[in-house]
Parts: structure tokens; sequence; C-alpha cells
């Protein structure tokens, strides 16, 4: 480890946290965009934001139809890639602090974004800055790129890599530390009805159910309206007690009832982690005597055959491999109007699993509804004898002093955009994630030693 440039870039620890506070700010979750703002107005200020940043420490900077831009430092055609996102996932509810204030207390960095991937993204620029300070004269090329729809689909990318040159190899830092080579395959399924009501006797009928902020994170809250048919059956929903110990409320507005319930969210490549409101909202409503058979029966069935289970077990698609794990099932998204029933799985499945066969039984046990693919992203797996793997490692030993391994994940990162990549950082062992949950928040030591590890990495890349 090269000492004077390991203390340059504690020298600049303040100046860091300053910036990463301040694009904290910016509220970059996807809304609907227009053509100079894709994914809406403070996405695109978050990336102008990083790139003026890119320009002010004088790097060579592109935003490429701000969709994602990048910062490059160094000469000659081969290029080492450093990927991470600005775009973030709905901030949702249960924060003891503003979710985009960039507050610093209690030796934290709290936000929405600071561990996934504001503070990391600009921690690994900082280190870049870094190494252009020292005074080395590069041999290659660092290329560090901003993408801006990461959490919803990936567009960014996919923009990006028709005008741009893919990195011959490279990193990103959205994972965890030492590395992560291998990631199971993601897809959301999109369940669907087209609804003709049917009105028979019944209790109660269903009005609406909304519940979910995003495919990829566990719904912290779900609510429904019923319309009350029968008053006697009202001990029905006041007496039920979920399953997962989500919170259920009851509204009462003339003869309709607002159920909200709330439960707990998490990333939704572990589901288990979290408290799911829409299984439990599911549950009540499969209880209850609807005046609707067909919407009825459909809800009945999937109760019993998605209900809590975040392994696909009834489902019939639970399993798993040696080398990335087991399969999980994330309920995400779920909606129910007049004329529609919609529901949206997250699925992670293992790397020697076939999507085809996933989806077949998805059809066979939930009949009559229609099962599609949405965005899909194959597994990838880089071998434990790549070159990357070597370097990393070393790296990761001399600046930590701490054994290197190698992970195996279900989430998806920016490694899987480019050839030749893995997730390297920002979570260290043992220091937990709070990434997707309220209170998001990343210790101003980790951010430190983030920058702290890249600039080794980038000056032995340049040198």
């Amino acid at each position: 480890m090269d000492k004077k440039l390991d203390d340059l870039v504690i020298s600049m620890k303040d100046e860091m946290l300053k910036e990463i506070s301040e694009i904290i700010k910016f509220k970059s979750y996807k809304v609907k965009g227009t053509e100079n703002a894709p994914f809406g107005e403070e996405t695109k200020k978050a990336l102008e934001y990083a790139l003026e940043l890119g320009k002010k420490y004088g790097f060579e900077t592109k935003n490429v139809d701000n969709y994602a831009g990048h910062v490059e430092f160094g000469t000659g055609n081969k290029v080492f890639g450093v990927l991470g996102h600005l775009d973030v996932v709905p901030e949702g509810t249960g924060w003891s602090v503003d979710p985009y204030g960039g507050v610093i207390k209690d030796g934290f960095l709290w936000g929405r974004g600071s561990s996934d991937d504001k503070g990391p993204i600009i921690a690994a620029l900082f280190a870049l800055k870094a190494v252009k300070d020292y005074g080395i004269k590069p041999k290659s090329k660092v290329r560090i790129i901003f993408g801006t729809n990461e959490e919803s689909g990936w567009e960014c990318m996919k923009h990006y890599f028709k005008k741009e040159k893919k990195p011959d190899w490279g990193v990103t830092p959205d994972g965890d530390f030492p590395m992560i080579n291998v990631e199971k395959g993601i897809v959301n399924v999109e369940i669907t009805l087209s609804r003709i009501p049917k009105i028979e006797k019944g209790d109660f009928s269903l009005i609406s159910l909304k519940g979910g902020d995003a495919p990829n994170m566990v719904a912290p809250n779900a609510q429904a309206i019923l319309k009350v048919k029968n008053e006697k059956a009202l001990d029905v929903l006041k007496k039920f007690k979920p399953a997962n110990g989500s919170k259920i409320e009851l509204k009462y507005e003339k003869d309709q009832i607002k159920i909200m319930s709330t439960g707990k969210s998490a990333h939704g490549a572990n589901p288990s982690a979290g408290t799911n409101a829409i299984s439990a909202l599911v549950e009540l409503l499969s209880t209850l005597n609807l005046d609707d058979g067909e919407i009825s029966s459909h809800l009945k069935n999937i109760s019993k055959k998605i209900g809590y289970e975040t392994d696909g077990k009834s489902l019939g698609i639970s399993g798993k491999d040696d080398l990335s794990g087991s399969l999980t099932v994330n309920l995400g998204l779920m909606e129910i109007a007049s004329k529609k029933m919609k529901l949206v799985l997250n699925i992670r499945y293992p790397i020697f699993f076939n999507l085809k066969m996933i989806k077949k039984q998805i059809e066979e046990a939930l009949k009559g509804m229609r099962i599609s693919i949405g965005h899909n992203q194959d597994p990838l797996f880089v071998s434990p004898d790549n070159e990357l793997i070597h370097l990393l490692s070393d790296l990761y030993e001399d600046v930590t002093g701490q054994k290197a391994y190698l992970i195996a994940i279900g989430g998806g990162t920016y490694a899987r955009a480019i050839p030749n990549a893995v997730a390297f950082g920002p979570t260290f062992p043992g220091h937990g994630s709070t990434e997707h949950q309220p209170d998001e928040k990343m210790s101003v030591d980790d951010l430190v030693m983030i920058a702290r590890i890249y600039a080794q990495l980038y000056y032995k890349i340049l040198s």
C-alpha cells in the first residue's frame, strides 16, 4: 500500500462527506420523465451534479443524453470501469431523520442513497481525485460511470452502451466486500387479470387494493377499500391478526372501510428480512366473504401459493445450487381496480436454474391469470481463478488487513453490464446494511475506507 496516497485520501474526508451529503438531497427516484430528463428532473440534476464535480476536479466528463455519464482519467485503449448509480428507491415511511437531508450524526451519514449507491460512488470519485492529485502518470484509463436507472430497469446502461464502448474490465461499489463473484438471476414476473366484476351475494365488495413501492422492495404499506354489505360480518375484520405481524388499521367512512396494512421494508434480494404488508392484506381479504367470486377465488389462491413465503415452495419453484444458494420470491407490488388486477413478483433464481421452467410452473400454480416476464437480468459468474479476483483479493487484504473471500448474492449489480466485472464493496463484513430501508445510513469511517481501497486500486491499475 502506498502510504502517502493513503494519507492524501484521508485528508479529503470532510470535503468528500460534504459532497455526498449534497448529492443525497436530490430526490432521484424514478418518476415520469421527459425527452430531456428520462427518469425525472431530480435524477437529471443528480447526474449533472456528479459530472460537474468531476469537471471541477479536472477530469474529462461526458453526459450521454441524461441517461448516464462518466468521469475519466488516464490514457490508452484499455479501460477499467467503475460503475455506480445515482438513482434511489422511494423513501417509504418510518424515518427518524429527513431521508433527503444528508445528515451526519453519531458517526454515520444518513439518507436515501447514503449506502446505495450515492455514498460509495462519490467515495470512488474522490479516490480518483486523490490519485490524480498525487501526480501519477497514468498508463491506462479509469472511467467512473454514473447510472440513473439501476433500481428500476437499467435503461440507463442500455442507452449509454449504445453510444459508448464498454470498459474492458471493472468493478461496482454496490455490493459487499471483500467481493461478489456470483449473482443470481433476477426477474420481475408480472401477473395480471382483466377483471369483469361478477357480483353475487357477499358481506363485502372490494373496491380497490394498492400496495408496495417497487418490485425489489418488501412492501412496507398496502391498503384496500371495502364496501360493507353486511355489518354483522365486521367482527371478522376486527379480530384478524396477520401471521407475519403486520399492523392492521381500520378506518370507517359511511358504508366503506379503508384497511391499512403496515409492515417493514427490506431489499428484495433478502425478502425474509422484511415484513410484507401486501401478504398480510391478501390473507385478510382471502378470509372474507366477498361478493365477486372470481376475485375472491384468485385472492385465496394467491394467499395459498404465495402468501408469506419467500422461497417459492408453494409456487413449486423453490430450490438452490451450491454456488449461488436458494431461490427467493418477493411480492413487491399489487393493485386491484375496477377492471384489472396485477401483482409483480421479484424473483432471484440460482445461476443453474431455468427461467422458462420457472414461468411455466407459475402459470400452473396461478391458473386463470396471465403470466409475463418483465425486467430480467441473467446470472453472473466470475471464476475464482480470474486475474481480477486475484488483484482485488491481494489489494483488499493489503489495505484492510482482513482475509479476502468470495461471496454469492441475490442482488443484481452493474457488474453484469460489462465483461469481466464484480461487485467490490461497499458493505464490510459484519457491518450490516440498511439499503432500501428507513433510516438508510453508512458509517463515515466506512466511506473513508472505501475511498482508501479504491485509491490503491486505481494506483495499481494506472501504474
